[in-house]
């Protein structure tokens, strides 16, 4: 260690401007080092004489000042350890300014020495001195070069730029919270080395803070803003532990893995970034592709008979009471058409909600929704979503073409326009939340049940006809083509025409009434 430390000081002696991750873990490791070994002589020398109320007493305080500590770097309170720091530097016969960045490493890091010391110091004073936490053997470790903000693409720079060219596609969901995956990578490495998104280089990270950051991710409490509002990401691990709290999901964690990996990949075909990837590969795809099977379950046949025989469907008493049986059919209302929409297309909620009157029309004898971004309010949630889908016949005879010609005469923009635009920016989250209602008051609602689960028995009623998955993901806006040729180079509009054309769907919904306008 004694080699490592002198290189740091030679570092610092040459005027560095930023500490490695691995500079400040050797500084915390120092300065824990020395004061566990200060306190393991102490003890040793008083331990005959020592009593259990001491024991105690002492074990309390260890506690405390360990509390202490977590808060101050929590709240980034750095005076507190100046002194420390001063008392490091001048071991290495060095000084550095206190308003530098690199003091303020070395006192974030002192400060995650006294949280390991303090830790320490509660084994030592219970008697355990053979315990495996008071050995410091030597870090095997590469010499790493301090991160240099010369040449490099900033964080602060790739992210704003990544943000602003898919603000178009995101939804306002969707951009905070890609925007919030970054932020808190950015926060879990201020945590270790005090270096913030204006300092940081995406060359400087390496593949080992990648590898730490995963397995921190697989600690990390779920809505940890909510439960643990303020704190570290560090320090809302260490609560979260002591709560016994959920953890994020597979799903979740390969999310925040996936995002940085699709930063870095956007800095290198838009910015001409020539680094290297460390996120690239991290996600435990195999896991999070089961875990996503089985986040929602398709609906079972019953399920869909009792749902689209309900009253909305037959006959309700407004299309304010649709769950109560009545003699009013809402044609003319969303909640109505959305549904029916879905389960013969596999549209998402939001696809389907978005609808502009424009964006039903026939090509070459095919019905088509054209799902698109041309207007400000609309969001698809991947670039592959753009793409034409072809019209259920089933649909057109339910008399979906008058309700849309009635629209055009009467000069409305939107299909729905009594479909709400809410405050996260998208129409889907209040008809989500209602059709949970209207499945509860059925009494078919499950944790694993939601409009969604429409989308899953497409899938399964299209292998049910013998078409390929290929084919369902592809008109379902989950595969890397796009249906139509207006959109990319999927399958052809006739083609996925006629797959869809083979879904019959009676058997569901024999209860129901077919009207025309």
């Amino acid at each position: 260690m004694a080699d490592l430390l002198d290189d740091l000081f030679s570092k610092i002696r040459a005027g560095a401007t930023l500490l490695s991750a691995e500079d400040v873990e050797l500084v915390a490791r120092q300065i824990n080092k020395t004061k566990t070994e200060a306190l393991l002589v102490e003890a040793l020398e008083t331990f005959e004489n020592r009593q259990k109320e001491d024991e105690e007493w002492e074990a309390f305080h260890a506690r405390t000042f360990r509390q202490e500590v977590k808060d101050d770097l929590r709240l980034s309170r750095l005076g507190s350890v100046q002194a420390d720091v001063e008392t490091f530097l001048k071991g290495g016969d060095v000084s550095v300014d206190a308003d530098s960045a690199v003091f303020k490493q070395l006192c974030r890091a002192a400060l995650k020495g006294l949280d390991e010391f303090y830790l320490n110091a509660e084994i030592i004073v219970r008697g355990q001195l053979e315990h495996p936490r008071l050995s410091f053997p030597e870090p095997a470790r590469d010499k790493a070069e301090a991160p240099s903000l010369a040449g490099g693409l900033t964080f602060e720079v790739v992210q704003k730029k990544y943000l602003d060219d898919y603000r178009s596609v995101w939804s306002e969901k969707q951009y905070s919270s890609q925007a919030a995956k970054i932020d808190y990578f950015l926060s879990y490495l201020t945590e270790l080395d005090g270096l913030d998104g204006q300092q940081r280089t995406l060359a400087s990270v390496s593949t080992a803070q990648a590898r730490s950051y995963k397995e921190h991710l697989q600690r990390a409490p779920s809505n940890a803003k909510k439960k643990y509002p303020g704190l570290s990401p560090q320090a809302a691990v260490d609560a979260a532990a002591a709560d016994h709290a959920q953890v994020l999901s597979q799903t979740t964690q390969n999310n925040y893995l996936q995002s940085l990996s699709t930063l870095y990949a956007f800095a290198a075909s838009e910015l001409d970034y020539a680094g290297t990837n460390p996120f690239k590969g991290r996600g435990n795809t195999k896991a999070a592709k089961v875990e996503q099977r089985t986040k929602r379950d398709a609906f079972s046949r019953e399920q869909l008979i009792k749902l689209f025989s309900s009253p909305l469907f037959v006959g309700c008493k407004s299309v304010a009471s649709c769950h109560i049986p009545g003699g009013i059919i809402p044609i003319e209302s969303h909640k109505y058409w959305v549904p029916l929409i879905g389960i013969h297309t596999g549209m998402r909620v939001q696809e389907i909600l978005q609808l502009y009157v424009e964006d039903l029309y026939q090509r070459d004898g095919i019905w088509l929704f054209d799902l698109n971004t041309n207007h400000s309010d609309k969001r698809l949630k991947t670039p592959q979503s753009k793409r034409l889908v072809p019209i259920h016949d089933k649909l057109v005879q339910m008399g979906l073409l008058e309700f849309w010609e009635k629209k055009q005469q009467s000069g409305h923009q939107r299909l729905f326009e009594d479909a709400p635009l809410a405050n996260d920016g998208t129409y889907s989250s209040t008809f989500s939340k209602w059709f949970s209602r209207y499945l509860t008051n059925l009494g078919i609602k499950t944790d694993k049940t939601s409009f969604h689960s429409l989308r899953h028995n497409v899938k399964d009623f299209f292998r049910q006809v013998g078409e390929s998955d290929e084919l369902s993901e592809n008109l379902m806006g989950r595969s890397t083509g796009s249906t139509g040729e207006a959109y990319g180079s999927g399958f052809s509009v006739e083609r996925s025409n006629e797959a869809l054309q083979k879904i019959n769907l009676d058997e569901f919904m024999t209860n129901r009434i077919s009207l025309r306008l």
